[in-house]
C-alpha cells in the first residue's frame, strides 16, 4: 500500500487554503515573473515565510523550462543531528508521496533505493525543516507531477562534502532539476548579517569554498556545506553562481541593501548556476 505524509507547516510558512496559495502566487507572478526561461538545472532558493520569500520563489519557477524528469531537493538540517548514534549525515523520507494544500507529489523510490541505505530513512527531519515544504507547492503549481528526491544533509566538512558529491554523480543528470534550500545569513545583527551576505555573495560569484569561509567566519550561510558538495560534482564541478534577487525586511532588489531600522536581520536570496 501507497504511504502518503500529510505536510504540517501550513498556516505557519504558508497558508494551508489552495486557493488562498494560487492567490498569492499569482499575484507574485504580477511583478516578479522572470522574464525569460533558463538552460539551468541547478538554483538556490531561501526558506522564511511565503509572506518575505515567494517573490524570490516565483522568479526562479517562472525562469525554469519544463524539460526535466525529477526535482531533487536538498537543504540543511537546521538541528544538525537528531540521533547522535547515527553513522549518517544525509537522510531522507520514508514515505511514497506527500500530501500538499496543491495536490500529492511522489517520491522517486527507484532513485531513492538504488542511492540510499534504508538507515538513512528518518521522516523526523523532515517534520523540523520546512523549507522543503515551501518548494513542494511550487513544484506541484508549476511542473504538476514531477517525482521529487527530498535529502536532509549534514555537511561539515569537506570528506562528507566530497561523499555527498559521489552519490549525487550517480543520479543527477541532464534531466534532473536541483533546488538548494539555503539563506545568505542567519538572523543576527543586521550590520554583520549585512556583511556575511555581501560576502557570501562574492563567494558565490566567484566559486569559492564556502565551508573554508565558513569556518573562518567569514560567512555563516546554512547551505555552505550543500552548495559545495553540488559543486564538486562531475555535471557541476567549479561552476559559479549568478545571484537573482536578494530580499531583505520585506525589501526585494537585484543588488544587496543596508537596512538600518533594525536590530538584527536576515538576508534571503535567489541564485541561479552559469550555464558556461
Amino acid at each position: 500500500m501507497k504511504k502518503i505524509e500529510k505536510t504540517i507547516h501550513q498556516d505557519i510558512f504558508y497558508p494551508s487554503n489552495e486557493n488562498e496559495i494560487k492567490n498569492m502566487i499569482e499575484n507574485c507572478e504580477k511583478k516578479y515573473k522572470a522574464n525569460s526561461k533558463t538552460d539551468s538545472k541547478l538554483f538556490i532558493l531561501p526558506h522564511a515565510s511565503y509572506e518575505f520569500i515567494l517573490p524570490l520563489l516565483v522568479n526562479t519557477f517562472t525562469s525554469i523550462k519544463n524539460d526535466f524528469d525529477k526535482v531533487v531537493i536538498i537543504a540543511p538540517s537546521h538541528l544538525g543531528k537528531i540521533d547522535q548514534s547515527s553513522p549518517y549525515n544525509l537522510f531522507i523520507p520514508s514515505y511514497d508521496a506527500i500530501n500538499t494544500p496543491l495536490g500529492i507529489l511522489d517520491l522517486d523510490k527507484n532513485v531513492i533505493e538504488d542511492h540510499f541505505k534504508e538507515d538513512m530513512k528518518n521522516d523526523t527531519y523532515f517534520e523540523e525543516e520546512s523549507s522543503f515544504e515551501q518548494l513542494y507547492l511550487l513544484i506541484k503549481h508549476y511542473f504538476g507531477n514531477k517525482t521529487i528526491v527530498p535529502i536532509c544533509a549534514i555537511i561539515e566538512n569537506a570528506k562528507q562534502s566530497k561523499d555527498f558529491a559521489s552519490i549525487l554523480n550517480t543520479f543527477v543528470d541532464d534531466r534532473t532539476l536541483v533546488l538548494l534550500s539555503a539563506n545568505a545569513s542567519s538572523y543576527q545583527n543586521s550590520s554583520l548579517s549585512y556583511t556575511k551576505t555581501n560576502n557570501f555573495i562574492k563567494a558565490l560569484e566567484n566559486d569559492e569554498r564556502l565551508l573554508q569561509l565558513q569556518r573562518k567566519n567569514i560567512i555563516d550561510s546554512c547551505g555552505c556545506g550543500i552548495i559545495d558538495s553540488i559543486i564538486k560534482t562531475k555535471k557541476y564541478k567549479n561552476k559559479s553562481w549568478i545571484v537573482n534577487l536578494i530580499e531583505v525586511e520585506s525589501k526585494i532588489s537585484t543588488s544587496i541593501t543596508k537596512v538600518n531600522n533594525v536590530k538584527k536581520c536576515v538576508y534571503h536570496l535567489s541564485a541561479t548556476i552559469k550555464d558556461n
